[in-house]
């Protein structure tokens, strides 16, 4: 299955819940005002191997995490400490990853019309931010 489009650069619109999504992610108190105050443009991109690249650019600064559908791979979602993920698609509009220890955690990338919706859930609360395609 293509993940071609998931392709493009978005600009960060709004967020719903996200602040209580990253508590229940276990991230302290300063890192997650930090957080839940950015307006991150995020940059998907599909290379010809089929990795995939998501860039999230804010002020403060640039995230970037590559990987391959289907295969695990280490990623610092922000805390400091490496995860394992592993990430495969769902329709040819929807990237989902979960980490591979805990099944309560996971976040998805939906393409929409207009732009792209990130939903992140952990312990059960969930999280969205909204993005508008550039």
């Amino acid at each position: 299955m293509t993940a071609d489009k998931l392709k493009g650069k978005f600009t960060f619109s709004h967020d719903d819940n996200y602040e209580a999504y990253l508590t229940a992610a276990n991230f302290g108190m300063i890192q997650r005002k930090a957080m839940a105050s950015t307006k991150p443009e995020i940059i998907i991109d599909v290379m010809e191997d089929g990795s995939i690249t998501i860039e999230e650019v804010t002020t403060l600064k640039t995230a970037k995490m590559s990987f391959r559908l289907g295969e695990e791979y280490q990623h610092d979602p922000g805390n400091g400490k490496n995860v394992t993920y592993l990430a495969v698609m769902e329709g040819d509009d929807t990237l989902v990853t979960k980490e591979v220890w805990d099944a309560s955690s996971s976040t998805t990338y939906k393409v929409t019309g207009d732009g792209l919706v990130i939903t992140m859930t952990k312990q059960g609360v969930t999280g969205t931010r909204t993005f508008s395609k550039n």
